[in-house]
């Protein structure tokens, strides 16, 4: 079985698309490549140069639905199309994996009538939020997108009780925040500092807090001390399959709420808002370290790898995030770079990991800086960084968790990594982010992410970097490295629990489920079966993805009993009219 394609006769008519686009008030957009007005007809020398002014423009991709901010997931690799952009002139534009259309809702109503459109006519739909995704699940070719970025609400109380079934009053959980699903996190922070809170978010502004981020669990400078996403959600509100908006939390729809946290986007329903616990906005403390090895990639540099990744342990102990980045292949050599937040800490001790870190650096030949900013708030340290992250580039992942037990001896961990294959542009980043043994875990309902989470000291991620022209023969070697020499180097020091951060995933995991969920996967596909028996919400690594072929267009074919019964039969005879001639 498969979804109706474009040109089919079971696709909807003219007239169809118009009362879909009279029912969100005109925000059904057809959608060609964001690059299109360079090329051929569509050619506007304004427009063209506006597009590429804005390409690693991370809040204009956010607002236009047809680019992404990792542009090799426009490209379509299966089909070999792309629209690459090389210069004002000079384009040659194909549909690649941009949807036909996209439905740009602003409401509940809106985005159940586009899910029941897709359902009727047996549409491929894909959700988008703010396009980050870096597993391309946010598009799919020939499909119908649901954009979800104009959903702004923010609304804070400071006393949040669930709403429950049956007129039951659920707990006070005290101060909370309510955002649409398209709220940027940098919005989110920015409104928190207005009211005097700090949210759990992540690193990069343009990122919606209420999607694929929440969804995957969500992990930034406030997990070591308060948790990840999902331990800070309250209440989900969603659309399901049947087109049904449901509040999900710890009292009603409690499979759903489990379900979605941790679970991945786009799979159980499109999240329409969620409540996150705020805190209170306390001072933060930020050092900044690099460390240059001059000769490139040698002993000094691996050595240097290994001093920050034994760091790391310690510092979370105390509820102190680190974000690192480790570049074999940069321009003055060999660099690493970490930013260490202690949040409203009083003992001046707690940073005596960093002393050490930084005279194993010295002693190991490095050339290290160092500096250190006091914020007032937390908020004060978010308004004066750039929030933009990347935008506009070419890149692959793959990411591990890895535990406490690896990182109390790194020296194996960078061994293995420095046996890796590195090009100019690929970076390792190693984040000190999950959750310490400070974490108080408050929610009622459990979450869906992988019990690896719970011995987790680091977030380890490869990022390869793609050329930003259609290279499809770069693209596979890629592929092929991280899928057979670089992630299994990593998980032969894990023992036998193998997992990933679903928010910054290899796209081509052999195991999703066992890589993402583990132990918890039966739980989640029975959920889904629930919630979603006909599979209208499919993505790539999703749960109930298995099924589907890679761009979740038509199903896998799988032979029934019966079926595999005929084929014997069949099979022999043949044999038997083969042996009669």
């Amino acid at each position: 079985m498969c979804r109706c394609r474009p040109g089919e006769a079971c696709w909807p008519t003219t007239s169809d698309w118009e009362n879909l686009n009279h029912s969100i008030d005109g925000n059904l957009q057809t959608l060609r490549p964001a690059g299109h007005v360079c090329s051929g007809d569509q050619y506007s020398k304004e427009a063209c140069e506006e597009y590429v002014k804005n390409f690693h423009n991370g809040t204009w991709r956010v607002l236009n639905p047809a680019s992404l901010q990792v542009i090799n997931w426009e490209n379509w690799r299966a089909a070999e199309e792309s629209c690459h952009v090389d210069g004002i002139t000079n384009a040659t534009c194909q549909q690649g994996r941009v949807p036909v259309y996209a439905a740009s809702v602003k409401t509940v109503e809106q985005v159940r009538g586009v899910v029941r459109f897709a359902a009727d006519h047996n549409l491929r739909l894909s959700v988008r939020n703010t396009g980050h995704d870096l597993a391309g699940r946010s598009t799919s070719p020939e499909s119908l997108m649901v954009h979800t970025a104009g959903l702004k609400e923010i609304r804070f109380t400071t006393s949040f009780r669930t709403t429950s079934p049956l007129g039951y009053e659920s707990e006070d959980y005290g101060p909370a925040v309510t955002v649409g699903a398209g709220v940027m996190t940098e919005d989110l922070y920015a409104s928190a500092a207005e009211h005097g809170y700090s949210v759990a978010g992540g690193s990069c502004g343009t990122v919606g807090i209420a999607g694929g981020w929440m969804a995957s669990g969500g992990y930034g400078i406030l997990t070591p001390s308060k948790g990840l996403g999902v331990d800070n959600v309250l209440e989900v509100g969603m659309v399901t399959a049947a087109g049904a908006y449901v509040i999900a939390n710890a009292y009603q729809n409690k499979d759903l709420f489990q379900a979605v946290r941790g679970g991945g986007g786009g799979t159980f329903g499109i999240i329409t808002s969620v409540t996150f616990r705020v805190f209170p906005d306390v001072p933060l403390e930020v050092a900044r370290l690099t460390a240059v090895a001059e000769a490139g990639p040698g002993d000094a540099f691996w050595s240097g790898v290994q001093e920050i990744m034994g760091t790391i342990p310690q510092l979370g102990d105390q509820g102190i995030a680190v974000q690192s980045y480790a570049f074999p292949f940069a321009e003055s050599g060999s660099l690493i770079s970490a930013e260490i937040f202690s949040i409203n800490q009083t003992e001046t001790s707690s940073m005596s990991p960093v002393d050490r870190l930084v005279e194993s650096w010295k002693n190991a030949g490095l050339q290290v800086q160092r500096s250190h900013e006091h914020f007032a708030q937390i908020s004060s340290y978010h308004a004066s960084r750039s929030t933009e992250g990347m935008a506009g580039v070419g890149v692959m992942v793959g990411s591990r968790l890895v535990s406490r037990s690896s990182l109390n001896a790194p020296d194996r961990l960078s061994r293995a990594l420095s046996q890796l294959k590195y090009n100019p542009g690929d970076m390792i980043s190693l984040d000190g982010m999950a959750p310490g043994p400070s974490v108080e875990r408050k929610s009622h309902a459990p979450h869906s992410l992988h019990p690896a989470w719970d011995s987790a000291a680091m977030i380890l991620t490869l990022g390869r970097g793609l050329p930003l022209d259609p290279n499809w023969e770069a693209y596979e070697q890629v592929e092929e490295e991280l899928k057979h020499t670089q992630l299994p180097a990593i998980d032969s020091l894990e023992n036998a629990t193998i997992a990933g951060y679903l928010g910054v995933p290899f796209p081509h995991e052999a195991d999703h489920a066992g890589v993402f969920w583990g132990e918890k996967y039966d739980v989640l596909l029975a959920t889904k079966r629930r919630w979603d028996p006909n599979d209208l919400f499919i993505t790539r690594l999703g749960v109930g993805s298995e099924g589907w072929d890679d761009e979740a267009m038509c199903r896998k074919r799988t032979s029934t009993a019966w079926e595999k019964d005929l084929q014997m039969l069949w099979a022999r005879y043949n044999e038997l009219f083969a042996s009669l001639y």
